[in-house]
């Protein structure tokens, strides 16, 4: 079965804060700039065979640092990019509970029946993804390992399509960033087989900080 590692972008000033950001360009930030860097020599060993990424820069500068390893172009597409949040975008989470408090508590509990107030809905995002995922898959060999950089919301919708889970259970999947997963997939059987999960060792840390603050 083809191989593909998926991975999140690094992180970026509104990351770090909070903000909702969406189809917004932000750039990574230092940090995250640093994680790039560290998830491109984590895979430099690996055969990849192609880099896909959302067309977004801080996916894009990512997946640059995991290409330059390999003499490869990166591929954008835009069926990758992340949720159009709407008005939400560039909104601290406190300011949305404030304007929007029974709309948030919605998305953080049923989040496939939220439709972003001037956005998209996780089956706007679901489609476009899993038709761009399903589309680089079919055109590799099926022994080759490919790379696709995206989102949060994107990657996890992605994961709900490969294991068959409804989008309800978005929640279920953790991206963090320059977390990689690894997976083998067969688009014509449906068959998947999940290796890693949202690895983040490379970055210097044996344990999410996320992870951390719920012991």
């Amino acid at each position: 079965m083809p191989k593909v590692i998926l991975v999140r972008h690094g992180k970026t000033v509104w990351n770090a804060e909070g903000r909702y950001q969406g189809k917004m360009d932000i750039p990574l930030n230092e940090e995250g700039k640093e994680q790039a860097k560290k998830v491109g020599n984590a895979l430099k060993d690996f055969p990849i065979k192609a880099v896909y990424s959302s067309p977004l820069k801080r996916c894009r500068d990512t997946a640059e640092e995991i290409a330059r390893h390999h003499g490869l172009t990166v591929v954008t597409d835009e069926g990758f990019k992340e949720i159009d949040h709407g008005e939400w975008e560039g909104m601290l989470a406190s300011e949305v509970e404030e304007k929007y408090p029974e709309l948030l508590k919605l998305w953080r509990e049923r989040p496939a029946e939220v439709k972003m107030p001037g956005g998209e809905s996780l089956r706007d995002v679901y489609e476009r993804a899993v038709e761009a995922f399903e589309r680089v898959v079919r055109k590799h060999e099926s022994e080759d390992l490919i790379v696709v950089v995206g989102h949060d919301a994107t990657n996890k919708v992605i994961m709900c399509h490969l294991l068959e889970t409804d989008l309800n259970k978005f929640w279920a999947f953790k991206q963090a960033n320059c977390g990689i997963t690894v997976l083998e997939y067969e688009p014509e059987t449906k068959k998947v087989i999940v290796h890693v999960a949202n690895a983040t060792g490379h970055l210097g840390k044996e344990i999410d900080f996320e992870v951390q603050k719920s012991l």
